[in-house]
């Protein structure tokens, strides 16, 4: 083995051994986050997450938890502090979805931060893209976009969210649910306490029930409904399901 080829090799070793230790630290670092983030101790976990993105900056894991719990911690402090707080969960989900744009999950979560921080038009845009990104799922973001919305005393955009998430997944019962609330917003109500609803309210409850007899909004839909003096339909009706046959008559 010649010197250059001796230097070579010992450089290589040396390179490995700093490689893994530096995993490792990543590792416990990550691991060290993600138990203070179970046990609900933001800062520790900040403090953790933010040592795992400085020996690897391009983890994508790394900055999402580490921008959710910059966003816990911020939601533990109000003003100015919050606003700092919450601008630096802002700055590492961006990190995030710079290194891997083509994640739903993210983007679903990073709207909801936005939400919290009341940036709605920046929250309502990466609601979408996740729902562009995860076809699937797009009915439960459309309905986190509602909830968020109402949260915000946004009535009109919330209910325009839940029949968007209805129409994206038919079969999502709190959408349902949701949307009735919304619509019943819109009832007349006569002198003698008699509810007026408008089309479409008590079809929306008798959905969610079909859908979710035993809900978390069942007693509250059922209770809407005796309010309007409408049915309680629980009975489900597999909208996929073949057509029974009819009966010849002898």
């Amino acid at each position: 083995m010649t010197k250059e080829q001796k230097e070579a090799y010992e450089k290589a070793v040396k390179d490995r051994e700093s490689s893994m230790k530096k995993n490792k630290e990543l590792n416990d670092a990550f691991s060290a986050g993600l138990t203070a983030a179970q046990a609900k101790d933001w800062e520790t976990a900040v403090a953790s997450f933010t040592k795992a993105s400085e020996l690897d900056p391009k983890q994508t894991a790394v900055w999402a938890q580490l921008a959710d719990a910059q966003v816990n911690l911020a939601l533990k402090k109000t003003g100015p502090e919050f606003d700092a707080a919450m601008a630096k969960g802002i700055e590492s989900y961006n990190h995030a979805i710079e290194l891997n744009p083509a994640d739903a999950a993210t983007h679903n979560n990073f709207a909801l931060a936005l939400g919290k921080a009341k940036k709605f038009p920046e929250m309502q845009a990466e609601l979408q893209k996740a729902a562009e990104l995860d076809p699937p799922k797009a009915g439960q973001y459309y309905y986190n976009l509602g909830a968020m919305l109402v949260n915000a005393g946004q009535s009109e955009p919330a209910g325009q969210a839940f029949k968007k998430a209805i129409e994206l997944d038919p079969n999502h019962a709190d959408s349902y649910y949701q949307w009735g609330v919304y619509l019943l917003g819109k009832a007349s109500f006569a002198a003698d306490g008699k509810v007026t609803p408008v089309a479409g309210t008590v079809d929306a409850f008798q959905k969610y029930l079909q859908l979710a007899p035993t809900g978390q909004f069942a007693d509250s839909a059922k209770g809407m409904l005796t309010s309007m003096d409408a049915k309680v339909d629980t009975s489900y009706k597999n909208p996929n399901a073949p057509a029974t046959p009819a009966k010849k008559k002898k």
